[in-house]
């Protein structure tokens, strides 16, 4: 029934962005040509906080590359992720998780509760 859909992990999507492991890249390839593949929101952000933290891409590239994936595989929310890169590597500097918070903010018009004062003032700032 769902063999021919799978949801990538972070390791997964990891070697698919930063392609230094040969092998595990071009399997992962492989599947995404021959599967329907998934990324939760949740995996994009365990994703975003290795790339930052341990491999100091910048925001920027960072945002560059999750659009790009969001071509080759289904992202859950998609527009939520899309609306959230919109304002990643703007000042005030939010981390993804506040980003996404505001993606669904404006995405789903949901109210967000928080004391984050720059969160706070970017969700203030959007309506």
């Amino acid at each position: 029934m769902y063999r021919d859909k799978c949801l990538l992990d972070a390791n997964a999507v990891l070697r698919f962005l930063l392609q230094d492991n040969e092998e595990q890249f071009r399997y992962v390839k492989s599947v995404i040509g021959t599967k329907s593949c998934y990324v939760t929101l949740e995996v994009l952000a365990e994703v975003c906080y290795v790339l930052e933290g341990i491999y100091q891409v910048p925001r920027e590239d960072i945002a560059i590359n999750f659009r790009r994936l969001n071509k080759d595989v289904d992202i859950f929310n998609a527009d939520v992720l899309l609306r959230a890169l919109e304002i990643y590597d703007k000042k005030p500097k939010l981390d993804f998780v506040d980003c996404l918070l505001c993606g669904y903010k404006k995405e789903r018009g949901l109210d967000i509760i928080t004391f984050d004062k720059k969160l706070r003032k970017r969700l203030e700032d959007m309506f």
